[in-house]
């Protein structure tokens, strides 16, 4: 099933709890009506579908749907009711509707121009194969590490000595997560064992960064030292080098970004040609110009 299916699906379910009904409701069919205008179930699916996610997600919680309809119904009511007012011959109303107009036509053309140069998925990737041989640098990875620590804080006495009690705890066979979670005084890592997950240069405090990073191999434990926090033992569970993702890792993007700008490239091919022939008053922008950077 197509993403547009599944969008259309779930978008009438919503609205057919939105109606209170039973059945698929008609997309002819009125969600609100009244003082000559309404407001039909068609215009809030194509509303829906063409939602980025997240809006679309806000709009089929409880209540949000209906309150939608309610200030699009609001509108229109206002907007008939201006239209055989005074309002409607105001210039200023009567120069905001033909700039509306020329947006909404305009940008209904370049939709057009774009569905006209819209690529094939091969012509598509294809070219996100470029960009990502070109730009090879953008998809590097740093080195990144794993590691589990157990901090005693300096203001506790004997803090250095504790710790190194541990840590010949732990060498002579003692588990290490399990000291982590009932000796460690770092609250954020103490009940996940002191797993600090994984992290790269500039995470961490210089003096950690600096242990850290330079051991080698997983299992591997650090001596006591201390940092402004206090004592610690770092034990490396992880090491990953820098390296360059995939493209297979970074090929969704990538075929997102070169189908924009393989559409980009047809608009600005349909600029050059409207511009072509376009003839500038020189003098007439220079005064406007002078007269602009003239004004405090």
């Amino acid at each position: 099933m197509s993403i547009l299916a599944v969008l259309k699906k779930i978008s009438s379910y919503f609205l057919l709890a939105a109606v209170g009904t039973v059945v698929t409701p008609s997309q002819a069919q009125s969600l609100i009506t009244g003082h000559g205008v309404k407001v039909e179930v068609k215009e809030i699916q194509e509303d829906i579908e063409r939602a980025l996610p997240e809006v679309k997600a806000e709009l089929i919680k409880s209540g949000n749907l209906k309150n939608t309809i309610s200030n699009i119904y609001v509108r229109r009511v206002l907007a008939s009711e201006a239209s055989k007012s005074a309002v409607a011959k105001n210039p200023l109303v009567l120069a905001a509707i033909e700039k509306a107009k020329e947006r909404i036509l305009s940008d209904a053309m370049l939709e057009s121009i774009d569905q006209k140069n819209q690529p094939a998925l091969d012509a598509i990737e294809a070219y996100a194969r470029t960009m990502y041989n070109a730009n090879q640098q953008k998809y590097g990875t740093p080195e990144q590490v794993r590691a589990s620590h157990i901090l005693i804080r300096t203001g506790e006495q004997d803090a250095k000595a504790k710790l190194q009690d541990i840590l010949k705890q732990i060498k002579a066979g003692a588990d290490f997560e399990e000291l982590a979670k009932t000796r460690s005084q770092d609250p954020g890592s103490a009940a996940k064992g002191g797993d600090l997950g994984y992290f790269g240069r500039g995470r961490m405090i210089e003096q950690f960064e600096k242990v850290v990073f330079a051991m080698s191999k997983p299992g591997d434990m650090s001596d006591v030292f201390e940092s402004p926090f206090g004592f610690h033992i770092i034990k490396l569970t992880d090491k990953k080098p820098a390296g360059v993702k995939m493209f297979a890792e970074v090929k969704d993007q990538l075929m997102k970004d070169a189908q924009n700008e393989i559409l980009m490239q047809g608009r600005v091919k349909e600029q050059a040609r409207i511009l072509k022939d376009a003839k500038f008053n020189d003098q007439a922008l220079e005064s406007l110009e002078k007269s602009l950077s003239a004004k405090p």
